[in-house]
């Protein structure tokens, strides 16, 4: 007897249905059906349900006990010569006869679990043994039987030929109110398989014949700090300790803890690129998943917020998980939401800021609707320290320090470690930790145990211990242990890459065994990189995308040397560098495994551009338009950020460590193209695009002009003399490129590479500027905001700083003589070894200002503020300290030889750890 569940098997035979409807299956099963006689329907009645569910079973088992035989004729030769139809046959309608199966959706969706299956399993193995099958392939084929069997299902139920015999048994499967709770239920289930399973899934391997493992073989538990990363509190001048946790165990016990109050539903995790933070999310959700718990993990990367916010990420979920989650939350079941990637969110040239703002603001608001009756979303927002930062300046979300954790390293640096505690979480060094996991025998290689720095910051983070595993792997230890930095590390990993897909290998004849010329191969990898960077994320874009690119850079031809089919040669190229190609909601996707993959390429590939570019001769032959669209074409899309310009400034190290003349031509032939793109400007893009688009795409390329100049200028061994521009334009030009410090710009990095000697930069905003060695005299700075500049070895000789911002500004060994800081404000300020011999500073604020080794040799420090002021061997020679308060300066071994000042403006201890000479 066989009897049907008529809930939602009819949602399952769809399911499967669909996922059949290129293997023509059907067809092969009516073959297989059409060759016996068994099986008929009474030709006097239509079956009933029950009636056309048996005759479905029994069809589907034969069909897919005859195709398991044929599909296994080399493990067992003799079941395929002795196999009788009719054995099968009789022994198939006598189990459906007497013995009761329940056709479940099970049968379709889940084989193993579905209890008729082992009936059925029986008969099979009684046959196989009949037929001398051995032991050690038995369980094989029995297994490819479970397998073949929902296939049969499926397609014996899309036979239009026996439409008749399963009528009834389709009306009995008509939907039900419960249908849709069940849908969901199945699709829970299956993401949460997916979500456990991801963890034991082979990471990205550079030769994975050589080197497999997975998260799970390596994940260590991390640690983190609670509270805000970037801006720790202090008390009494001193900074607060930050507790650490173990974050895993921390991240299980907010999501399982029993009350979740309004001000607990929400957890904000940072950490920098690589150290773990979504390796961490992984876990929390697959750990979740095991226990049955409505969590979902979202990575970013793959949304578009620019379509429409929260809108974009229900899409991504109906497509990921089945069902928008959102429409059937529970008090008694929250949901976990777990968003990886904030960094990634924004689109190129969409106001990066604007976008951030606006979705943090639509998820605050969302979370407060979905919880207003009690705890329904329990939301961890995942991203490097500046996302996280700013979507907790919105105060929409994750405004208590209990709700902001930042991952750790491996290893805390020693002059870090004041700040943390207890000691015993601080003090740990979980490289060895690592290495155990990765190699139980052998542990961490002897090379990388030597004190270090560079080996030290490779080893401290999980991603780069896991590259330079395999760079271990390639190279063997002790030329492994050479490797300088990231960038040197990610360029020997690249070579390694190249060399595999150029390498062909006699006799294999896999997509892999090519040989297109190795630089096209570079090229290709680059252009993909820079349709990430286009599309504004350094690690996602649609493929479409990709093909465009490599077709306008001419580069398509070398697809077919990889295959003859596109896709197939587009998935062998971006299989090669930790890039990987899935489907998305609306696209095929290129996404590479950590954003700061795509960035090195990018940088190549501006580094590659640069030997192109005109020298002055050329520039003066009217060559400067093609180079500065070739520029804006590459440079314009998409703004340079922090990672892709160290990148590009250690490429750029590399090509002067090679070929030091080449690169010094490139600084002549960059320098002169900048002053002509600043001072007449960039040619306008083609095309009928809008002037706001055009403003930023030409700002764009000249930001990337100036951090490839200022690039080659530091890669230089003898500096080149800085730029000069026309100083009618220079204030203009300074502040247009900086941009509002809200929306921070890389350009702030490179303004040390102007000549501003003389400027006129009254009230310029500065801050945070990159002003290192920069040649300032007689610059008038009246009130310029340089909050946080970096002025180190700064010539600021002559220069008028009345009124000036100076507030935490790094003023080592600069040289401020003669310089006029009337009412400037040098709160936190480090003037270590600064020459500041006749400078002008009345009133001035120096709380807390280092001015260690400083000479202040006939400074005017009248009325000044030097509280909690270090002047340890200052010289202050001369100096006029006429009423200036010193309360709790540290005048240790300080010359104040002939200074103005009365004693009682110091203490007794002070008096006795300066010395003043006669």
């Amino acid at each position: 007897m066989v009897a049907v569940e008529r809930a939602s098997l009819a949602r399952a035979f769809g399911k499967v249905a669909v996922d059949l409807a290129d293997l023509k299956f059907a067809s092969a099963i009516k073959g297989v059906i059409d060759a016996t006689g068994a099986f008929k329907a009474d030709p006097k009645s239509p079956p009933t349900a029950e009636e056309g569910a048996k005759l479905l079973l029994q069809r589907a088992a034969y069909a897919a006990a005859i195709r398991t035989i044929q599909a296994e004729v080399r493990n067992a030769p003799v079941m395929v010569t002795e196999a009788d139809p009719q054995e099968i046959e009789a022994a198939i309608l006598g189990a459906t006869a007497d013995i009761s199966l329940d056709l479940t959706e099970l049968a379709l969706t889940d084989p193993e679990r579905w209890p008729g299956l082992e009936t059925l399993l029986t008969l099979f193995d009684w046959f196989m043994r009949a037929c001398e099958v051995l032991d050690v392939n038995r369980l094989l084929i029995r297994r490819a039987f479970a397998a073949a069997l929902p296939l049969a299902l499926a397609g014996e139920w899309r036979n239009p030929e026996r439409e008749k015999d399963y009528q009834a048994l389709r009306a009995a499967l008509e939907p039900t109110p419960f249908d849709l709770a069940a849908q969901r239920s199945l699709q829970w289930n299956a993401y949460r398989d997916r979500l456990v399973k991801a963890i034991d899934a082979p990471l990205r391997a550079l030769n994975p014949e050589k080197i497999r493992c997975s998260l799970n073989n390596l994940y260590i538990p991390l640690r983190a700090a609670i509270g805000d990363p970037e801006a720790p509190e202090r008390t009494s001048g001193e900074r607060r300790k930050q507790p650490l946790v173990w974050l895993d165990d921390t991240l299980y016990g907010w999501v399982t803890q029993t009350d979740h109050g309004p001000s607990d539903r929400i957890r904000v995790l940072s950490g920098e690129p690589g150290a773990g933070k979504s390796s961490a999310c992984m876990k929390l959700a697959a750990r979740l998943a095991a226990e049955k718990w409505k969590v979902l993990l979202v990575p970013l990367t793959r949304l578009n917020i620019a379509k429409g916010s929260l809108e974009e990420l229900a899409r991504y979920l109906v497509g990921d998980l089945g069902h928008d989650p959102f429409n059937s939350l529970s008090a008694a079941e929250p949901l976990v939401l777990i968003l990886d990637g904030l960094d990634e969110l924004a689109k190129a040239g969409q106001g990066a800021t604007v976008l951030l703002s606006g979705f943090i603001t639509d998820l605050g608001q969302r979370v407060s609707e979905w919880n207003r009756e009690g705890p329904r979303v329990l939301l961890l927002l995942a991203g490097r320290p500046g996302a996280t930062g700013a979507a907790v300046a919105t105060g929409a979300i994750g405004r208590g320090d209990d709700a902001r954790l930042h991952v750790l390293r491996y290893r805390i640096a020693v002059h870090d470690r004041y700040s943390y505690e207890p000691e015993e979480l601080v003090d740990l060094d979980q490289r060895w930790n690592w290495w155990d996991r990765f190699d139980p025998k052998g542990g961490m290689p002897e090379p990388l145990k030597r004190d270090d720095p560079h080996i030290d910051s490779l080893t401290e983070q999980p991603l780069l211990n896991w590259l330079l595993a395999q760079i271990l792997t390639e190279e063997g230890p002790e030329r492994a242990a050479t490797i300088s930095d990231v960038h040197d590390l990610y360029t020997r990993l690249f070579g390694h890459v190249l060399d595999r897909i150029h390498r062909r290998l006699p006799g294999d004849g896999s997509t892999e065994a090519i040989d297109p010329v190795r630089d096209r191969l570079e090229q290709m990898l680059e252009e993909v990189a820079v349709a990430a960077w286009h599309a504004g994320t350094n690690r996602a874009v649609p493929l479409n995308d990709v093909e465009k690119r490599l077709a306008d850079n001419r580069l398509s031809g070398e697809l077919r040397l990889l295959s003859n089919n596109t896709d197939a040669a587009l998935t062998t190229l971006l299989d090669s560098f930790f890039c990987r190609a899935h489907q998305g909601v609306e696209h095929r996707l290129v996404e590479f495994t950590h954003k700061s993959f795509g960035q090195f390429l990018t940088a190549r590939r501006v580094v590659r551009l640069l030997p192109e570019m005109p020298n002055s001769q050329e520039v003066r032959r009217n060559r400067t338009d093609a180079a500065l669209k070739d520029w804006l074409e590459l440079c314009g899309p998409a703004a340079m950020d922090w990672s892709t310009y160290v990148f590009l400034s250690a490429q750029v190290a590399t090509e002067a460590n090679r070929a030091p003349l080449k690169v010094a031509q490139w600084w002549s032939a960059m320098s002169s193209l900048l002053v002509e793109c600043l001072e007449v400007g960039m040619p306008l893009p083609d095309g009928g695009m809008r002037s706001r688009d055009s403003e930023r795409l030409i700002r764009n390329a000249e930001i990337a002009m100036l951090c490839a100049v200022a690039a080659v200028s530091g890669a230089l061994i003898e500096k080149p003399n800085p730029i000069r521009i026309d100083p009618a334009i220079l204030a203009e030009t300074l502040h247009r490129l900086a941009g509002r410090v809200t929306d921070w710009s890389i350009a702030r990095e490179t303004f040390h590479i102007f000549d501003l000697s003389g400027a006129d930069l009254r009230s310029v905003d500065l801050a945070n500027a990159n002003l290192t060695g920069a040649n300032l005299t007689d610059a008038d700075l009246r009130g310029a905001n340089l909050t946080g500049a970096n002025l180190a070895g700064a010539d600021l000789r002559g220069a008028d700083l009345t009124d000036a911002y100076l507030m935490d500004a790094y003023l080592t060994g600069a040289a401020l003589i003669g310089a006029d800081l009337l009412g400037a404000d040098l709160l936190g300020a480090d003037l270590r070894d600064a020459t500041l011999t006749g400078a002008y500073l009345p009133g001035a604020n120096l709380m807390r200002v280092d001015l260690t080794n400083a000479n202040l040799t006939g400074a005017d420090l009248r009325e000044a503020d030097l509280t909690n002021a270090n002047l340890t061997n200052a010289d202050l020679t001369n100096a006029n300290l006429t009423r200036a308060d010193l309360t709790d300066a540290n005048l240790t071994n300080a010359n104040l030889t002939r200074a103005d000042l009365q004693p009682e403006q110091l203490t007794p201890k002070q008096l006795t750890a300066c010395y003043r000479t006669p």
